[in-house]
């Protein structure tokens, strides 16, 4: 039974809201006719076009004013053809030869062997000159590998038919080169359309995004769009539109994000099975072309995807639903939204880490899996001032919700529960061990002759630990996708040792604080 059916108010407007779009008399014009509802006193806005005004505002309760106008039909802009599509995804995923995958395979075990042997080989250098070091590697490197070892075990969640009514949320800020995008592809993946509703969320954007969202608006009439007049920050722009929504799931789109057709599909198959309460689609990097930056970061993408939420999503335990593409039971939402939206951090109000937060609130009485066949892209930061920002808000997301969700962990399947309380603290001590290791030990080998051996035995074999965790996500990446970029992991790495890793203690430092971060 469709929940979206065509708004048709009674009176003499009847005709014209069935047909939103209709030839304005005298003008040689076509017309769409919409109803804008604010509050003044919150500063929102509501347009509607094809479905149902909101009565009160969502924040003060009281009646919103409601006004009837008139928008110009904006030009259709067609979504890619199929043929592009295809394109697309050959880009994105086209495995190399067989024999260059086993070479590959072959490869990669044989580094990471070299690496465990060495370690092993040099166990009692470890134990009398770089306990810590040895500690911590063979700990890293032992989480490293039975990540993939469980992601050998992923499957996606079957297809079963399920097709439920979905909202999908998509918050905006500045970002009007996209957001018309978004919102065409949205509307292309093949959802039925009687099923489906966009919000679009316009946080207080300075550019032209607004208009992009109303003009998108004349051509679909299921999509909502709501205005903040001034910026309130991704959670509100997400609880407002949960509050407006009216189908069962929610999906949130990033406003730089292209939903491929069929994934809306994909991604609800897995809440057939009720425990679910929610999904990640699987994202790769729209403009990972562009630079050394973006290249870096798909690799990074890649594995964090396919290897880390692939091997969570076995035991349900997906530690954060990214808020490019994923999805939520609305009713879960629901129920933890307020405590959402007013979360403190040491006693001051902060609405930040949105997505991992609103994860591991659900994530206490519900299973969080992943679905890697229900494809998106996102664009990526393309300089390094905006990837630092980036970084730096992911660390502070990570602090704030890392010990929280340890408190109930522990009733989770245990081996999870051990990767997740091994993830609370190696973070923090990483980046004085990498400090330790190629810094103090090499000082330590060249003042002291005779132990200058074995210490430069360990630093070799801990810079050959690092090299080889590093290969085989970097050529599991190109054996699976062919991109030929694969060698951005090293970068990654390299970017990761020098500066990023130590942003966790500035993060620390100014957990507290609200002015940082990529919006804004």
């Amino acid at each position: 039974m469709p929940l979206f059916e065509p708004y048709r108010p009674d009176g003499p407007r009847a005709r014209e809201a069935s047909d939103p779009t209709r030839a304005a008399e005298g003008e040689g014009r076509t017309m769409v006719a919409t109803r804008l509802s604010r509050c003044p006193r919150c500063r929102i806005s509501v347009r509607t076009a094809g479905t149902p005004a909101p009565s009160v505002c969502p924040y003060c309760g009281r009646a919103l004013d409601q006004t009837e106008e008139e928008v110009p039909l904006a030009p259709k802009v067609d979504p890619p053809s199929q043929t592009e599509i295809a394109e697309r995804l050959h880009r994105i995923y086209h495995r190399p030869p067989l024999v260059v995958i086993g070479l590959l395979a072959a490869g990669a075990l044989f580094i990471l062997a070299w690496a465990v042997y060495g370690q092993i080989h040099t166990l009692r250098e470890w134990w009398y000159n770089a306990l810590a070091v040895g500690l911590y590697s063979a700990v890293a490197g032992l989480f490293v590998i039975t990540r993939f070892l469980f992601a050998a075990f992923y499957r996606a969640p079957p297809e079963v038919g399920y097709e439920p009514t979905v909202s999908v949320l998509v918050p905006c800020f500045n970002e009007g080169a996209a957001i018309r995008q978004t919102i065409e592809r949205i509307f292309a993946t093949g959802y039925p359309e009687e099923k489906l509703e966009v919000v679009c969320v316009n946080d207080g954007s300075k550019d032209d995004s607004l208009q992009h969202m109303v003009a998108a608006q004349t051509r679909h009439p299921h999509l909502v769009v709501v205005n903040f007049e001034t910026n309130r920050g991704l959670c509100h722009g997400w609880g407002v539109g949960t509050f407006i929504a009216r189908g069962e799931f929610l999906v949130c789109v990033d406003s730089d994000t292209f939903v491929f057709p069929g994934s809306l599909h994909k991604l609800m198959q897995g809440f057939a099975d009720p425990t679910v309460g929610g999904i990640s689609g699987h994202c790769d990097v729209e403009n990972a072309s562009v630079n050394l930056l973006t290249k870096m970061q798909d690799v990074r993408y890649y594995f964090s995807y396919k290897i880390m939420k692939a091997a969570e999503s076995v035991f349900g335990t997906v530690s954060c639903l990214p808020g490019c593409f994923s999805a939520y039971r609305r009713t879960c939402v629901l129920a933890v939204l307020d405590k959402w939206i007013n979360a403190t951090v040491w006693g001051e109000h902060g609405n930040f880490a949105d997505d991992r937060s609103l994860t591991n609130r659900i994530l206490k009485d519900y299973r969080i899996i992943y679905d890697d066949e229900a494809l998106a892209t996102t664009i990526a930061p393309e300089n390094w001032r905006q990837y630092a920002r980036q970084q730096a808000r992911w660390s502070r997301s990570y602090l704030r919700e890392i010990w929280k969700t340890g408190k109930f962990m522990w009733r989770k399947h245990p081996v999870p529960a051990l990767s997740w309380y091994a993830m609370m603290w190696m973070p923090l001590v990483e980046p004085v061990i990498m400090l330790w290791a190629l810094v103090v030990m090499p000082i330590v080998a060249a003042l002291d002759p005779a132990g200058g051996f074995s210490m430069g035995s360990l630093l070799l074999f801990y810079v050959v630990g690092v090299f080889a965790i590093t290969a085989v996500w970097c050529l599991h990446f190109l054996a699976s996708t062919g991109r030929r970029w694969w060698w951005g992991g090293f970068a990654f790495t390299l970017s990761y040792i020098v500066f990023f890793s130590w942003q966790i203690y500035w993060a620390l430092l100014t957990l507290r604080g609200k002015k940082w971060g990529t919006r804004g």
